[in-house]
Formats: structure tokens, C-alpha cells, sequence
């Protein structure tokens, strides 16, 4: 079991609370503005969260512009092969072929639940539903669940993976990376609603700031 030091929240909250450039928002629509053909912003945030997963931030936004650019809609990436997707994003993506077969099975999971590629019905299901849906797909990690449900249907929701727990070890913000599932949730019990999209959004910018030694 994990001990309370490991996911005590202060430090964390602590470094991130120290620049006021870290609240720039990390939402799909703000880093990649949807599409003309697009108006599912869900959709939107689940496509880029898949490439944000274990991946940079200026990675995920190039692919996605590659992907604006290869495919007509979301409909037609959802009927490209993994190894399609896996070939646009480049040899050097990180979990290349793992990333990839695990969005083409996610919206084909949508296109078969619901007839159609849309998550538009989760804007109007209470939001304990909402999570089971987006659990329900299992292709998706934690991470880009988390970040739909915060970012896109404002419910409590800390998105964190591995490349996000190994900096914040690195830092000596916490003492093990390992789990990083269990440490998003024990930090989600400590950390208000009303405070988590402002953590997770000054995490993920305080990350490229410690990646570039800033």
C-alpha cells in the first residue's frame, strides 16, 4: 500500500502555484482548434488525449495536425488501419503501434454503441454515467478518460500517466512513479473539484517548463 508521503498533494500544489503562465489552458480545442467538419468536441479532446498519452505536448499537437490534414473527418480515421495511423505518427512516436491500435479500436467501440462516431450523448448523461461509458471502452488508459471528463464534461478528474509521474519523481514531488493510475486517484481524493482543473492544467504546462530545464 502507498504510503501518505508518496501522494501527499502539498509539494506538488506548492511548485505549481508559482508562475501564473502555468494556467494557460491544455484543452483540445485551445492547443488544436476543431475543424471545420467538427463539432463534437469530445471527440475532439478523446483524439488528442490518445495522442498526449505517454507522448509531449508539442508530439500530440503535430500529429493531430497530421491527422486534420491525412483524414477527411474523425469517420474516415475510423476506418483507417492501426498500422495507417502508426505510419502517419512516425517511427520515433512514443507506443507508436500500441497508441495506434488502441484509437482505432476506441471509435470503432463508438461507432457500434452508438451508431454513429459521436460522444455528443455524454453532454447530456449525469456525469457518474458519463465515466462509465468512457471506462466501458476499454482501448482508452486512465489518462484520456480523465482528461475527457475534466476537460470536456467539467467532472472531478485528475488525468495523469507515467511520462507525468516519472517528472514529478524526478522532481522529488513524489517518492515512487510507479502506478501511476493509483497515484491520480489518491490525489483525486485529496484534491477539491473545484481545484483539479487548475492542478492538472498548471501540472501539464509545469512539465514542459522541466522537460526544457526552466
Amino acid at each position: 500500500m502507498a504510503s501518505k508521503q508518496e501522494y501527499n498533494p502539498e509539494p506538488i500544489l506548492k511548485t505549481l502555484s508559482k508562475r501564473d503562465e502555468w494556467t494557460e489552458s491544455v484543452d483540445a480545442c485551445s492547443l488544436c482548434p476543431m475543424p471545420e467538419w467538427c463539432d463534437d468536441r469530445l471527440l475532439h479532446e478523446l483524439v488528442f488525449s490518445m495522442l498526449l498519452w505517454e507522448s509531449t505536448m508539442d508530439n500530440a499537437v503535430r500529429a493531430m495536425q497530421k491527422i486534420h490534414e491525412q483524414f477527411v473527418d474523425y469517420n474516415e480515421l475510423r476506418v483507417a488501419l492501426p498500422s495507417e495511423i502508426e505510419s502517419l505518427l512516425g517511427s520515433r512516436y512514443q507506443r507508436g503501434e500500441d497508441r495506434s491500435q488502441r484509437l482505432y479500436k476506441a471509435l470503432s467501440m463508438i461507432f457500434e454503441r452508438n451508431q454513429c462516431l459521436t460522444l455528443k450523448p455524454l453532454q447530456v448523461m449525469n456525469k457518474r454515467d458519463a465515466r462509465e461509458f468512457l471506462e466501458s471502452l476499454d482501448a482508452l488508459p486512465r489518462f484520456v478518460i480523465s482528461r475527457i471528463l475534466l476537460l470536456g464534461l467539467d467532472a472531478h478528474a485528475l488525468p495523469l500517466d507515467a511520462k507525468i509521474a516519472r517528472a514529478l519523481h524526478k522532481a522529488k514531488l513524489i517518492q515512487s512513479a510507479k502506478n501511476p493510475d493509483t497515484i491520480a486517484v489518491s490525489m483525486e481524493r485529496v484534491i477539491r473539484a473545484n481545484q483539479t482543473l487548475e492542478t492538472y492544467t498548471r501540472l501539464e504546462r509545469w512539465l514542459i517548463s522541466f522537460e526544457n530545464g526552466s
